[in-house]
């Protein structure tokens, strides 16, 4: 009865093994196909960023989510028109001697005052005793010529103050220009701007050859490329000994950055219009020494093209061709794509479709 109840106990066992056995592979697969019916749908979802490269151009694609993320701005091109640029050395002039020449001249003037004012005085004294001495001779002939000679010594004082005055003013157009010795010799407004650093003056050199006339106005390139107007004054008669040519003067509103000798690049309009679109300075990048624009092909495609800077306006650069309007370009974080094209290169991207 015993040898029956172990064979019974041990048949039982054995069936419950098999049953593990076939369970186990049973739950094997179920977790299998779970993840083979998942794997598709992570397969069909597109990557956040990717690079390919097509008829040698490279193109990024990026998702909105990534595009957010890098603080994307991306504007549509205009038509524009500019004229031709020409670039022309310029530096900023010390105005210190225009102070010292202001204090002589009216020092000058005080003294041409003083010499006229005793010369009216003078005269009137010779007058008086002059026709005091003419009917019954009541004035010696020794006071009349005394008074005569101290009125010719006053009169020879004003000559020679009015002299002073025309040499000074003669000294100063021959360094400043006619426009220059007029602001300091009537002081005007334009004289106390140019002292008390409100405006500064510009010196441009044309060299020898220039055919066309100094326009209007120039841009001033400052450093750290901004930019700022100047307003034509006059011919600046001083010769620039490292560039020989005509110089010409210009004002411009004073800047931190114009500190007196100042070298700068005076770009100015020559030729006729172009016809092209303007790239403003915030969609450039810089990479291999050049400049480069990222170009919006699609919602989620970009391209880096380069640009050309020669023809820089104000805002940007002008580009004649290349680029059209209606053209889509990132304005605003160019940089950070970029970076992000890097990044996708060195993670072995940019295989050719």
């Amino acid at each position: 009865m015993k040898s029956l109840t172990r064979a019974a106990w041990l048949g039982s066992l054995g069936v419950a093994a098999v049953a593990l056995v076939t369970l186990l592979p049973l739950g094997g697969c179920q977790k299998h196909a779970a993840q083979k019916e998942a794997q598709p749908e992570a397969q069909g979802k597109p990557p956040a960023a990717a690079i390919t490269v097509e008829n040698g151009q490279t193109f990024i694609t990026l998702d909105p989510a990534t595009q957010k993320r890098l603080g994307f701005t991306v504007a549509t091109m205009t038509a524009s028109t500019t004229r031709a640029q020409a670039t022309f050395p310029a530096v900023v002039v010390p105005v210190q001697d225009l102070a010292t020449f202001r204090n002589g001249y009216v020092a000058a003037q005080a003294q041409l005052q003083k010499a006229r004012i005793e010369t009216g005085v003078a005269g009137q004294e010779y007058a008086r005793l002059k026709a005091l001495a003419a009917p019954e001779q009541n004035v010696s002939e020794k006071s009349l010529q005394a008074a005569e000679a101290a009125l010719q010594s006053d009169e020879a004082d004003v000559h020679a103050a009015e002299q002073q005055l025309n040499l000074q003013a003669s000294a100063l157009r021959q360094e400043w220009g006619g426009v220059v010795t007029e602001w300091a010799t009537e002081n005007t407004a334009q004289l106390q701007h140019l002292l008390d650093r409100g405006e500064v003056l510009v010196a441009m050199t044309m060299p020898a050859g220039t055919t066309f006339a100094p326009p209007r106005s120039v841009s001033l390139e400052l450093p750290g490329g901004r930019r700022t107007e100047a307003t034509f004054v006059s011919d600046y008669p001083k010769v620039d000994p490292r560039i020989q040519g005509r110089s010409i003067l210009y004002v411009a509103t004073s800047k931190s950055e114009l500190a007196p000798g100042l070298n700068l690049v005076a770009h100015l309009p020559v030729g006729g219009l172009l016809k092209g679109v303007v790239i403003p300075a915030s969609a450039v990048v810089w990479s291999e020494d050049k400049a480069w624009v990222y170009t919006q092909v699609s919602p989620e495609r970009f391209t880096r093209s380069s640009v050309p800077t020669d023809v820089p306006v104000e805002g940007g650069f002008f580009v004649g061709e290349g680029f059209a309007a209606g053209d889509k370009i990132v304005t605003v974080g160019a940089q950070a794509l970029l970076s992000e094209e890097m990044l996708l290169h060195s993670q072995g991207g940019g295989d050719e479709e």
